[in-house]
Protein backbone atom coordinates (compact mmCIF):
# COMPACT_ATOMS: atom_id res chain seq x y z
CA UNK A 1 0.00 0.00 0.00
CA UNK A 2 1.71 3.24 -1.06
CA UNK A 3 0.44 5.95 0.13
CA UNK A 4 1.36 10.08 0.86
CA UNK A 5 -0.48 10.02 3.30
CA UNK A 6 1.43 10.28 7.30
CA UNK A 7 1.07 7.29 8.96
CA UNK A 8 -1.01 7.32 11.85
CA UNK A 9 0.48 6.06 15.83
CA UNK A 10 -1.00 4.59 18.69
CA UNK A 11 -3.72 6.51 20.48
CA UNK A 12 -4.53 8.95 17.08
CA UNK A 13 -7.97 9.20 17.04
CA UNK A 14 -9.62 8.23 13.32
CA UNK A 15 -12.22 8.05 11.24
CA UNK A 16 -13.29 5.52 8.55
CA UNK A 17 -13.64 7.04 5.26
CA UNK A 18 -14.37 4.13 3.04
CA UNK A 19 -15.73 0.35 3.63
CA UNK A 20 -19.22 0.02 5.08
CA UNK A 21 -18.13 1.25 8.55
CA UNK A 22 -17.85 4.67 6.54
CA UNK A 23 -18.11 7.40 9.32
CA UNK A 24 -17.17 5.19 13.04
CA UNK A 25 -14.76 6.76 14.79
CA UNK A 26 -12.19 5.51 16.76
CA UNK A 27 -8.33 5.03 17.87
CA UNK A 28 -5.04 3.29 16.73
CA UNK A 29 -4.35 0.27 18.75
CA UNK A 30 -1.04 -0.71 16.36
CA UNK A 31 0.21 -1.18 12.55
CA UNK A 32 -0.01 -4.22 10.86
CA UNK A 33 3.45 -4.65 8.40
CA UNK A 34 3.76 -6.93 6.08
CA UNK A 35 6.32 -9.90 6.67
CA UNK A 36 9.66 -8.53 5.51
CA UNK A 37 8.28 -5.56 7.57
CA UNK A 38 9.28 -3.03 5.42
CA UNK A 39 5.69 -2.25 4.44
CA UNK A 40 2.71 -1.27 6.53
CA UNK A 41 -0.25 -2.98 5.62
CA UNK A 42 -3.26 -1.21 8.01
CA UNK A 43 -3.91 -0.81 11.31
CA UNK A 44 -5.91 -2.34 14.62
CA UNK A 45 -8.69 0.37 15.21
CA UNK A 46 -11.05 -0.08 18.44
CA UNK A 47 -14.05 1.57 16.94
CA UNK A 48 -15.78 3.60 19.79
CA UNK A 49 -18.84 4.63 18.17
CA UNK A 50 -20.81 4.21 15.12
CA UNK A 51 -22.18 6.58 12.01
CA UNK A 52 -24.29 7.78 14.59
CA UNK A 53 -22.43 8.77 17.14
CA UNK A 54 -23.95 5.62 19.35
CA UNK A 55 -20.88 4.31 21.83
CA UNK A 56 -19.95 0.78 20.35
CA UNK A 57 -16.71 -1.14 21.34
CA UNK A 58 -15.27 -3.33 18.15
CA UNK A 59 -11.61 -4.09 17.16
CA UNK A 60 -11.29 -4.55 13.50
CA UNK A 61 -8.36 -4.24 11.29
CA UNK A 62 -8.38 -1.90 8.55
CA UNK A 63 -5.99 -0.13 5.64
CA UNK A 64 -4.81 3.00 6.33
CA UNK A 65 -6.49 4.45 2.82
CA UNK A 66 -9.77 4.06 4.50
CA UNK A 67 -8.66 5.96 7.30
CA UNK A 68 -8.43 9.51 8.01
CA UNK A 69 -7.67 11.86 10.90
CA UNK A 70 -10.62 12.15 13.22
CA UNK A 71 -11.37 16.14 13.31
CA UNK A 72 -13.75 15.88 16.65
CA UNK A 73 -12.63 16.57 19.71
CA UNK A 74 -12.22 13.84 22.09
CA UNK A 75 -14.54 13.65 24.70
CA UNK A 76 -13.93 12.95 28.57
CA UNK A 77 -15.25 9.13 28.16
CA UNK A 78 -12.93 8.17 25.43
CA UNK A 79 -10.24 9.79 26.98
CA UNK A 80 -10.93 8.27 30.08
CA UNK A 81 -10.91 4.92 28.30
CA UNK A 82 -7.54 5.64 26.38
CA UNK A 83 -5.85 6.46 29.55
CA UNK A 84 -7.28 2.56 31.39
CA UNK A 85 -5.43 1.22 28.16
CA UNK A 86 -2.24 3.15 28.70
CA UNK A 87 -1.89 2.15 32.00
CA UNK A 88 -3.00 -1.60 30.46
CA UNK A 89 0.01 -1.69 28.83
CA UNK A 90 2.27 -0.09 30.76
CA UNK A 91 2.93 3.21 28.18
CA UNK A 92 3.64 5.65 30.84
CA UNK A 93 4.70 8.16 28.48
CA UNK A 94 0.95 8.36 26.43
CA UNK A 95 -0.57 8.23 29.74
CA UNK A 96 0.98 11.04 30.81
CA UNK A 97 0.08 12.81 27.61
CA UNK A 98 -3.78 11.70 28.13
CA UNK A 99 -3.56 13.00 31.82
CA UNK A 100 -2.67 16.26 30.62
CA UNK A 101 -5.87 16.23 28.31
CA UNK A 102 -7.96 15.79 31.31
CA UNK A 103 -10.27 18.84 32.16
CA UNK A 104 -8.70 20.20 35.63
CA UNK A 105 -12.17 18.81 37.62
CA UNK A 106 -13.42 15.50 37.29
CA UNK A 107 -16.89 15.17 37.83
CA UNK A 108 -16.31 12.00 39.89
Amino acid sequence: METSKKPFTKGDWVEVTDTRLRGCTGYILNRLWDVEGDREKGYKVKLTADQKGNHIEADIWIGGEDLSPCVNMIDEGDLLTLIDLALETNDKQWFLDLTEQLPEELPF
